[in-house]
C-alpha cells in the first residue's frame, strides 16, 4: 500500500488553523499544530512562578478530559502556559479491515477526532482566559508525551489515568505509569475533574511521603518549593516497616530524622508543616495518612523504574498514583526546579 501524499489542514479548519500542515504519519513528515497563545484580559502574558509551561495530553477519555480540565484550572492560578497535546496512533490491520472503509479516510477521520479534542480543550482554555498552543502528532503515544514536553520546554505533565490496579498494572503499566518512570519533568495523575469554582485554589495542603533516597530528597525539595509558590499546608510523613514501643528502632530513628530534616526546610521556606511517623504498608499507610490530614494531593519522590522492574513489580509511586483518588505527582531526583 502506497502512503498518502500529505495534506494541510485548510479543509473544514478554521483559519487560524489553516496555515499549520497537517501532522503525519510516521512513514512521513511528522509535524506539529500549534495553536496561537492567548492572553489574559489585559493583553498580558502571565507567567507562573513555579511552573511557566505545563504539557496535558488528552485522548477523549474521561479521564484524559480530567486532565485537560486540570491543566487549565491550575495553569488559570498560576499564569502559566499549558501544551495540549493529542497523540494519533496507526489503527491495527484488522480494525482497518473491519472498518470498511479506504486507508485516507480512515486517517482523516482519525485526524479530524483528534482535532475536535483540541478544539474543545482549546475553547475551554480561552474561557477560562489561559494562554495555550495545541499539538497534534502521530507516534507511540508515551514515547510522543516524553519528546513533546522537551522539545516544549514544559516544566510539568499532567495526565489522565483511570487507575489500573492487580496484573493490568503491573504486568502491562498504563501510559501514566511509563511516562512517569522517563519523565524528567515531575508528573501529575489525576483521575478526577478539579472541585471548585475557577479562580479558587486547588489545593490547601498537600502529603509528601519521605525516606531515606535521593529521590525522596528530590519530593520534598520540589513540594517545599511549590507549596512556597502557592502558599500551601505541608504535611510531611515518613513509613517505617517496623518501629520498637518507644520509636526506637533503627527505621524509625531513620524516620524521624528525616522528618527533621523535611520540617527545618519548611520552616526555612516559612511554611506551615507538620510530620507523623507512620508504620506498615507503605502504601495503605500513604492513603490512609492524607485521608486522615484532608490534604488535596500526594507528593512523592520516583527513581524511575524502567524495563521488567516497572512492568512486573511497579513502583510506590506508581502503586500510589494507581489507587488514589487524590492527584498524584511525582517527582524524579534532577527534575526542573
Amino acid at each position: 500500500m502506497s502512503n498518502p501524499m500529505p495534506k494541510t489542514l485548510s479543509q473544514g479548519m478554521p483559519a487560524s488553523r489553516a496555515r499549520c500542515p497537517r501532522a503525519t504519519m510516521p512513514t512521513r513528515p511528522n509535524v506539529m499544530v500549534s495553536e496561537p497563545s492567548s492572553r489574559d484580559g489585559g493583553g498580558m502574558e502571565r507567567r507562573s512562578v513555579m511552573y511557566k509551561r505545563i504539557l496535558v495530553a488528552t485522548g477523549g477519555s474521561p479521564w484524559s478530559d480530567a486532565a485537560v480540565a486540570y491543566a487549565i484550572r491550575l495553569a488559570a492560578g498560576t499564569g502559566a502556559e499549558v501544551c495540549i497535546l493529542t497523540v494519533l496512533t496507526v489503527p491495527v490491520s484488522d480494525v482497518m479491515e473491519d472498518s470498511g472503509i479506504g486507508f485516507d479516510m480512515l486517517m482523516d477521520s482519525i485526524e479530524q477526532e483528534g482535532k475536535g479534542r483540541l478544539l474543545k480543550a482549546a475553547t475551554d482554555a480561552t474561557r477560562a482566559g489561559v494562554a495555550y498552543t495545541t499539538l497534534l502528532k502521530w507516534g507511540n503515544i508515551p514515547a510522543t508525551i516524553l519528546q513533546t514536553a522537551d522539545a516544549e520546554a514544559c516544566e510539568l505533565i499532567i495526565l489522565g489515568s483511570r487507575g489500573l490496579t492487580g496484573w493490568k498494572r503491573l504486568m502491562l503499566g498504563s501510559i501514566s505509569n511509563v511516562v512517569a518512570a522517563k519523565a524528567s519533568q515531575p508528573v501529575l495523575v489525576v483521575k478526577q475533574h478539579p472541585t471548585g469554582a475557577l479562580g479558587t485554589p486547588l489545593w490547601r495542603r498537600v502529603l509528601v511521603a519521605t525516606g531515606d533516597s535521593a529521590w525522596s530528597d528530590a519530593a520534598v525539595e520540589h513540594a517545599v518549593r511549590l507549596a512556597h509558590a502557592e502558599q500551601l499546608e505541608v504535611c510531611f510523613l515518613y513509613v517505617a516497616r517496623t518501629r520498637g514501643p518507644r520509636g526506637d528502632t533503627p527505621a524509625a530513628l531513620e524516620g524521624q530524622e528525616s522528618l527533621l530534616l523535611a520540617e527545618a526546610r519548611a520552616a526555612a521556606a516559612g511554611l506551615v508543616s507538620d510530620t507523623t511517623l507512620g508504620t506498615g504498608e507503605i502504601v495503605r499507610t500513604i492513603l490512609d495518612t492524607a485521608a486522615t490530614k484532608q490534604c488535596d494531593a500526594i507528593i512523592l519522590g520516583s527513581r524511575g523504574l524502567t524495563g521488567w522492574k516497572r512492568l512486573m513489580l511497579g513502583s510506590i509511586a506508581g502503586a500510589v498514583a494507581a489507587t488514589a483518588v487524590l492527584p498524584v505527582l511525582i517527582v524524579k531526583r534532577g527534575a526542573p526546579a
